[in-house]
């Protein structure tokens, strides 16, 4: 039995999170999209006030200090830089596996846990003391890097509407394209992703603000381990969606 054209109810969200153009991928990338909430939100609440996955706040802090309205340049300079060193790094890794876009996703978890597993265990044995100003340099420089690594895999992937990190042009989409209703997989998609951002922003503010740093950052661990799990799982897939775009 066919799908109707229409979709509704359980069928429309499944679309949103496993279609035939890209597979399981927007499911993994929402979960991504959380991820970076979440390490955005603890890296400004308990680390350098800066941003490790939105580079342009950044680039915007770097700007304002160079300027001399004040801020910190050492901070914005040290994330712009390990999301570059991320980006590069994670450019090579995308394209190792011969053009298998499940491979891409479980290598760039892999290259991710590589970086957030030290990271992780530094803040959770610091405990509610705060790190020394080069400790805090150093684990914002790799949490940089792990989401410059990310944002090269979003840019491989091609996939619609889910950019993990970047959600204006995904905001924009919501306000104006409407597709077939609200019941669209696209239009479903958009919002999911948005929710997703917003449920990680609210999880890692509380978690570092009421336990401690380290437990936002072991919730970010555990969404990797979950992506680099479910990407394994379909590394050896041969479908269509595999392909490159």
């Amino acid at each position: 039995m066919t799908a109707p054209e229409t979709p509704t109810g359980r069928w429309a969200l499944r679309r949103a999170l496993v279609d035939d153009r890209d597979g399981p991928l927007p499911a993994m990338l929402v979960a991504l999209t959380c991820l970076a909430g979440v390490v955005d939100a603890t890296s400004i609440l308990a680390l350098d006030h800066v941003f490790v996955a939105a580079v342009t706040g950044n680039i915007v802090f770097l700007g304002i200090a160079l300027a001399g309205a004040g801020g910190s340049i050492v901070a914005p300079a040290v994330a712009v830089a390990g999301f570059v060193v991320g980006a590069l790094v994670g450019a090579r890794v995308v394209r190792h596996p011969g053009g298998h876009r499940g491979r891409a996703v479980r290598d760039i978890a892999a290259f991710k846990l590589l970086l957030a597993v030290p990271v992780t265990v530094v803040v959770v044995l610091a405990g509610d003391q705060p790190l020394h100003p080069a400790a805090r340099l150093a684990v914002t420089a790799l949490l940089a890097a792990s989401m410059g690594g990310q944002l090269a895999l979003i840019r491989y992937l091609k996939v619609p509407d889910l950019l993990t990190a970047v959600l204006t042009l995904t905001t924009i989409g919501i306000l104006t394209e409407h597709g077939t209703g609200r019941r669209d997989p696209f239009v479903l998609r958009r919002g999911l992703a948005l929710l997703a951002f917003v449920v990680g922003v609210v999880a890692g503010a509380l978690l570092a603000r009421v336990v401690a740093p380290g437990a936002a950052l072991t919730l970010g661990l555990v969404i990797i381990l979950g992506v680099a799990a479910g990407s394994h799982a379909v590394s050896r897939a041969e479908a269509p969606w595999t392909a490159p775009r």
